[in-house]
């Protein structure tokens, strides 16, 4: 007689890929087909939310194949359903064999719209003290609530309309969460990506260091410009609660 785990293991087995998985001995099929249809669909519903950019570039029939794909083959490491998402752009980057006709930048794209979910559940560990507009600010700190990324794809723009066949230059995107619980997305240039890596590769950083930093890594351009420049950058990511007053 089998043991129950023995049992429970080739049910879920069953479940997640039953054409190469043969049913419980002794199990109807009609009953067996409720769950096969119900954990299947749950799985789907939430990749269909999560992800509405990516599925819209796939036939309805390519969509769900992928979606099998990622249930009967992906080990979850996480019981959560808040996590399939998370498990999904993992799946893609890390194990996912893409077909020949598949968006190069589907990885990039899935990624990208994961984020805002990440974002919006992301527990906050201190207290935000935005800046007021007005005083002045001697260190700065980055959002706990924000995130710096970089693609090869333009992936804010990717639509069924416009797929980029090739990386043209990096995109820069900082996703972050206001006081008011809102997720937004913000493409930055070169330059202010390059300050705000500064920032987040430190706990704390000094305004006068971060803006002799950046006198520095663009010798070619006046100090003054430089600095008045940085400050700009700094005040519009203060406004933006991108960043915030240490």
């Amino acid at each position: 007689m089998s043991s129950l785990h023995t049992i429970q293991n080739q049910f879920a087995d069953h479940i997640r890929n039953p054409d190469m998985n043969a049913p419980v001995e002794g199990l109807e099929d009609k009953r067996l087909n409720v769950y096969r249809e119900l954990f299947f669909n749950n799985v789907l519903g939430f990749l269909e939310t999560g992800f509405p950019v990516l599925k819209s570039l796939f036939e309805e029939e390519r969509w769900k194949k992928l979606a099998r794909t990622f249930f009967s083959e992906h080990e979850c490491r996480s019981p959560y359903f808040v996590d399939i998402s998370k498990e999904f752009v993992e799946f893609l980057s890390n194990e996912y064999q893409k077909l020949g006709d598949e968006p190069i930048f589907m990885e990039e794209l899935a990624h990208y719209e994961w984020i805002e979910l990440a974002l919006s559940i992301r527990k906050q560990e201190n207290n935000i003290e935005c800046w007021d507009g007005e005083s002045p600010v001697s260190s700065i700190i980055l959002s706990e609530l924000a995130e710096l990324l970089s693609y090869q794809y333009p992936v804010h723009q990717i639509s069924p309309d416009f797929q980029p066949q090739e990386s043209q230059k990096t995109t820069y995107l900082v996703v972050h969460r206001n006081t008011e619980d809102e997720v937004n997305f913000t493409e930055v240039n070169d330059i202010t990506a390059h300050l705000l890596h500064q920032v987040k590769t430190n706990e704390k950083v000094l305004v006068s260091s971060l803006i002799e930093d950046m006198c520095d890594a663009m010798p070619q351009i006046s100090k003054d410009q430089v600095a008045a420049g940085a400050t700009q950058i700094i005040q519009q990511m203060l406004v933006a609660q991108i960043l915030l007053p240490a």
